[in-house]
């Protein structure tokens, strides 16, 4: 069977389905175009006086029109259950095993990302402040990105039916990583940045991007060898 298959189905009939991390892509894709529509009706309806209600309305979410005071907000609450959460309750819920790593915080990768982004804003914000260019900004998206990203998917956990969703999630951080990379480039490029700074940065942001990209390695085989 090819680790690329989209589906994997089970002879069990009261098995889950097992979701790759390309499902999971999609998954993760249709949750981005929910929140998307999300931000503009809150932004739209703001002062609205039944903002609630038509949010609600807009996003399909009618079972919670019903039912009185109680219900009022409650699309808020369905709407952030759709992001990845890092409390015990989410990692119980997805079948969360502990790892040799009790906690995100504690993944070296984590810490080597973290770290850089730290340090990469701190430079931008020192060094760059005075800058419009937008090599500059799209650099600043982006290295916030991965932590993130490999702290969400550490969430969802290392079982076969999250781990891949906790690849897809990494793989956006490594696409950030690469974003990240590029932007500096033309930083340099530009000489927005003295060369033993640009240097120095270049060299760590690619140092986090390799990493992701071993650790995403990693994670697939334990997938492969979990389908087998």
């Amino acid at each position: 069977m090819s680790e690329h298959n989209h589906y994997f189905g089970n002879d069990e009939e009261n098995e889950p389905e097992i979701w790759d991390e390309h499902r999971w892509e999609e998954f993760f894709k249709e949750s981005d175009k929910r929140t998307n529509k999300y931000v503009r009706l809150l932004e739209k309806y703001m002062d609205h006086p039944d903002r609630d209600r038509i949010i609600a309305e807009e996003m399909g979410w009618t079972h919670l029109m019903d039912g009185g005071d109680d219900k009022n907000g409650k699309w808020i609450d369905e709407y952030i259950t759709d992001e990845v959460e890092d409390g015990e309750d989410w990692k119980r819920l997805t079948g969360y095993e502990p790892t040799d790593y009790d906690s995100f915080e504690n993944l070296p990768l984590y810490q080597q990302a973290f770290e850089f982004t730290i340090d990469a804003m701190n430079m931008v914000d020192d060094r760059l402040a005075d800058s419009d260019d937008e090599s500059v900004s799209a650099f600043a998206r982006s290295v916030i990105v991965p932590p993130a990203k490999i702290a969400g998917g550490f969430g969802l956990g290392f079982e076969m039916d999250s781990l891949g969703g906790n690849i897809a999630n990494c793989k956006r951080g490594l696409n950030a990583a690469n974003r990240a990379l590029e932007a500096l480039y033309e930083i340099g490029e530009k000489e927005l940045l003295d060369i033993e700074t640009y240097l120095e940065f270049y060299g760590r942001a690619k140092e986090v991007r390799d990493e992701l990209a071993i650790y995403i390695v990693e994670l697939r085989e334990r997938f492969r060898r979990g389908i087998l």
